[in-house]
C-alpha cells in the first residue's frame, strides 16, 4: 500500500516537473527567438513597389532582430501562390509573409484558394499603404480620364490595361468603374509592377494600373500620363487629378501586411511587430519611401485583421455583382 502510494506521488511529480521543463524550454525559444535567419516571401514578382519596400524594411528590421532577414518572391494567381506557401509553412515565426489586402479580401471570391484568411492567418502589422493610378503613355490618344470611358464606350473590351495580376485591388476597382459606366476594357495581368509599365511603354497595352514606385518616374521623365487616381487620396505630383473615390463614391482597401501562419505565438508575433514597427521609423527607410512616393502607413496587426474582415463579406457581393466569383 506504502509503495503503491510512493510510486503514486512519484509519477505526479515526474509529470509536473516534465510539464515545467516544457514550459521552460518553450518560453525560452520564444524568448531567445530568432536563433536563425527569416525568410519573408514576397507574393508579387521582383523590382516593383512590394518588392522594394519589403526588402528595404526587412534591411532594416533584420538589424533589431540579430539575424538575416531573406527575401523570396514566390508569384502567381493574384498572391495566393505566395501566401498559401506561408500559412503553410510551421507556425514558428522563421517564415513570413508580405501581402496587400486582395489575397485576403478578393482572391477567395473569385477562385478555391488552399487556405481560409478568415482562420488561417496571423497579421503582424502594416507598414505601408497603396495607392494607385491610371496611366497612358504621353502621345497616347487620351488626355483624360473620360476621353478613355468615352472609347470604351464605343470600342467594348479593345482598351486594355495592365496591372501586377488578376483579382488585385486596381483590377477591381477598374471593372467596378465599368460596371457603373455600363462599359467595357479587358486587364492584361503581369507578374510584377514592373511588367506592365515596361508594356505600356512598349506600345503591348494601352495603359497601367499601378503605384507611385512603378509609374512616378515615368510620369516625371515625361513618357506617362496620369489620368486618374484609383484611391481615396489625390496623388502629390497630380494634385488636380480626381480619385474614384471623388468621382464614384468608392475606393479598394490596399495596404501591405507582414504575415504568418494563425498559430504562430504570440511572444514571436509581438518581437516581429516590435522590430518592423522601429524598422518603420528608421530614416533610411522614411527616405526610401519618400524617393518612392510611398505613403508610410502603420496599423497594428489586430487592428487591421478586424479592418479587413469588416469588409470581406462586401467584397464577396462586389465580386459576384462584377461576375468575377466563383462560378
Amino acid at each position: 500500500m506504502c509503495c503503491k502510494a510512493n510510486t503514486g506521488w512519484f509519477l505526479f511529480f515526474t509529470v509536473i516537473l516534465f510539464g515545467l521543463g516544457s514550459f521552460s524550454k518553450s518560453g525560452l525559444s520564444q524568448e531567445s527567438f530568432p536563433t536563425k535567419p527569416i525568410t519573408v516571401v514576397i507574393r508579387s514578382g521582383a523590382g516593383g513597389m512590394a518588392d522594394t519596400m519589403t526588402r528595404l524594411v526587412c534591411k532594416v528590421a533584420e538589424k533589431e532582430l540579430g539575424q538575416p532577414i531573406v527575401c523570396e518572391n514566390r508569384t502567381g494567381a493574384g498572391g495566393v501562390v505566395g501566401t498559401s506557401y506561408v500559412l503553410k509553412s510551421k507556425p514558428d515565426g522563421y517564415t513570413l509573409g508580405a501581402t496587400t489586402t486582395g489575397p485576403y479580401i478578393n482572391s477567395p471570391h473569385m477562385e478555391k484558394i488552399p487556405y481560409n484568411p478568415l482562420t488561417d492567418v496571423a497579421d503582424i502589422l502594416v507598414y505601408f499603404k497603396y495607392t494607385h493610378a491610371l496611366c497612358v503613355k504621353t502621345d497616347a490618344p487620351w488626355k483624360t480620364f473620360e476621353e478613355v470611358v468615352d472609347y470604351a464606350r464605343k470600342n467594348p473590351g479593345k482598351f486594355t490595361y495592365g496591372a501586377a495580376g488578376v483579382g488585385v485591388t486596381q483590377h477591381i476597382v477598374m471593372e467596378r468603374i465599368a460596371m457603373k459606366e455600363g462599359i467595357k476594357w479587358s486587364l492584361v495581368p503581369y507578374k510584377s509592377g514592373t511588367e506592365p509599365v515596361v508594356a505600356c511603354l512598349g506600345g503591348h497595352i494601352n495603359a497601367v494600373a499601378q503605384g507611385p514606385a512603378d509609374v512616378v518616374q515615368q510620369i516625371e521623365a515625361g513618357k506617362l500620363r496620369l489620368l486618374f487616381a484609383l484611391n481615396d487620396n489625390r496623388w502629390a505630383i497630380a494634385p488636380k487629378i480626381p480619385t474614384v473615390q471623388e468621382k464614384y463614391g468608392f475606393y479598394g482597401l490596399s495596404l501591405q501586411s507582414s504575415f504568418g501562419p494563425k498559430a504562430m505565438p504570440e511572444p514571436i508575433k509581438e518581437k516581429l511587430h516590435n522590430a518592423f514597427k522601429k524598422a518603420m521609423n528608421d530614416p533610411s527607410y522614411i527616405e526610401a519611401a519618400k524617393s518612392l512616393n510611398v505613403d508610410i502607413f502603420y496599423m497594428s496587426g489586430k487592428d487591421y485583421e478586424k479592418l479587413w474582415k469588416s469588409q470581406y463579406d462586401d467584397m464577396g457581393k462586389i465580386i459576384r455583382d462584377l461576375g468575377l466569383g466563383i462560378k
